[in-house]
């Protein structure tokens, strides 16, 4: 206000409002003119912005379907196709119906069972050798060589690339278990079923395990030998360094697919 009092007072002395020099000067009655009005200054508010709508969420990533069980074979070749499976390994997944074949690989897996022809490799064609120094017969440690390769092919698998690229069909496994009158849930069980079963086999030296004739097979003299599933015996006879490496990867994919089934709850 008073900046606006000094501007208006330098308006006045500059325009000639007071009389001219020789006029006389307006007398002590005659009223003060009027000062000029201050003037008024309008404040023009802008209206507030409108708040902004958010943006919309991005769209949830939506997955590609389950394919069909009898149409899923591409599917697991192309979810795999990435990790090493060795000859053994490529040869399992060029036949068809991968999924119903891997299912039937566990369940007679884990009824002890020795699935040979659902089995990536080969079995011994000689028959294994024994040694006979004419008072007893035993297991001859030169046969172990024959499982060298095999136990190598199974410590060169990487289990938690594979188990985690196969998870995806994990209900496709369960439907394929289910054909067998089995609860389709019971699937995730009865693989810890099989690998308790190779991880529990018995270190036993057959070397020193006598062999006794029977009909036209060896069997062992020892029945808490000859009574252990087919699938612990056969460990044995991979010899104890196969063994040890066979048990110690089942257990290692023990404990894999119990963390994923754990993660999927």
């Amino acid at each position: 206000m008073v900046l606006l009092l000094v501007i208006a007072g330098g308006v006045v002395l500059l325009t000639g409002i007071w009389p001219p020099k020789g006029e006389p000067a307006p007398t002590a009655t005659a009223p003060p003119p009027e000062p000029a009005p201050s003037p008024i200054m309008t404040v023009i508010e802008e209206p507030a912005p409108e708040p902004s709508e958010p943006p919309p969420p991005p769209p949830e990533p939506v997955e590609d379907p389950l394919p069909r069980l009898e149409e899923s074979d591409d599917a697991v070749r192309d979810a795999v196709g990435d990790i090493p499976l060795g000859t053994a390994g490529q040869q399992y997944l060029i036949p068809g119906n991968i999924i119903e074949r891997s299912a039937s690989l566990i369940y007679l897996m884990a009824q002890g069972e020795v699935p040979y022809k659902l089995l990536p490799v080969s079995r011994p064609k000689a028959a294994f050798p024994i040694r006979d120094d004419g008072t007893q017969v035993v297991t001859d440690p030169a046969g172990f060589e024959r499982y060298d390769a095999l136990t190598q092919w199974l410590q060169s698998l990487d289990l938690e690339s594979l188990l985690s690229s196969l998870e995806w069909f994990m209900p496709l496994f369960r439907e394929a278990w289910s054909y067998y009158g089995e609860d389709p849930a019971a699937f995730d069980m009865a693989v810890v079923i099989t690998l308790d079963l190779v991880i529990a086999t018995p270190e036993i030296d057959l070397s020193e395990a006598r062999l006794i004739r029977k009909e036209a097979v060896w069997i062992f003299e020892d029945p808490a030998i000859e009574g252990l599933a087919p699938t612990q015996k056969q460990v044995l006879r991979m010899g104890p360094e196969n063994a040890k490496i066979l048990k110690a990867k089942a257990a290692e994919a023990r404990g894999l697919w119990l963390d994923q089934l754990s993660e999927s709850m």
